[in-house]
């Protein structure tokens, strides 16, 4: 495990991220039942292989949504709650990767003195209460099953927040079948994605302004 020390939502966290699968992104790539490769997969690799062609994030033609905006604002409170509420002391993380730097992910804290993490989720009324009612959703066991493994961790707490409703706290463990499962259908995305990338550039058409694997 890497820990590269950036502000999330900075251009050095953008410009970490170019081009590597993320664990908020593993839906794309793997299936929550069995941990095979998605349909969804090969879209979600033309993305990151233009990322790495244009060295840089992709165009976000929707922006900073106001769900967004308000999630970031609420993180604060949200994290102050569940470490008074578990006793806990938590700290913010930037970007962390495997050690051969090939998956990563933005994980919002890591629980000091434990293997474990915390995932501040702030949503609006509607997705906050959905989630209260029947948990985070189909796409969350890829994403915390991908940080469990990126992270070495042994847990990781999901805090759903509202300041006006009750709060949700669901503790996930590794799940080691699964995570096997996840890494060969990641193994198999990564060299998707790099064929790709080798037949995009054999075109001779991409002038890369920074290759990433010499710096």
């Amino acid at each position: 495990m890497k820990i590269i020390d950036v502000v999330q939502g900075s251009d050095a966290w953008e410009q970490f991220k170019l081009g590597i699968p993320s664990a908020s992104q593993f839906h794309r790539v793997i299936t929550a039942v069995k941990g095979d490769l998605s349909k969804s997969a090969r879209k979600y690799a033309h993305e990151l292989v233009a990322e790495t062609l244009l060295d840089r994030p992709l165009l976000d033609t929707q922006g900073r949504t106001f769900a967004m905006l308000r999630g970031q604002e609420l993180e604060e409170a949200g994290a102050a709650q569940y470490e008074f509420t578990t006793d806990a002391e938590t700290r913010k993380i930037g970007f962390v990767t495997t050690d051969d730097g090939k998956l990563g992910c933005s994980p919002d804290r890591f629980v000091v003195g434990h293997r474990g993490g915390l995932e501040v989720k702030c949503q609006l009324d509607g997705g906050h209460m959905g989630c209260w009612i029947d948990g985070p959703g189909d796409d969350y066991k890829q994403q915390v099953q991908g940080t469990l493994a990126i992270c070495e961790a042994e847990w990781w707490d999901l805090y759903a927040y509202h300041p006006d409703l009750p709060p949700l706290m669901l503790r996930t463990y590794r799940d080691e079948p699964y995570i096997a499962k996840m890494s060969a259908a990641l193994r198999e995305f990564l060299g998707l994605r790099d064929e790709m990338l080798a037949k995009a550039r054999a075109s001779g058409f991409f002038t890369e302004r920074a290759v990433k694997e010499a710096a």
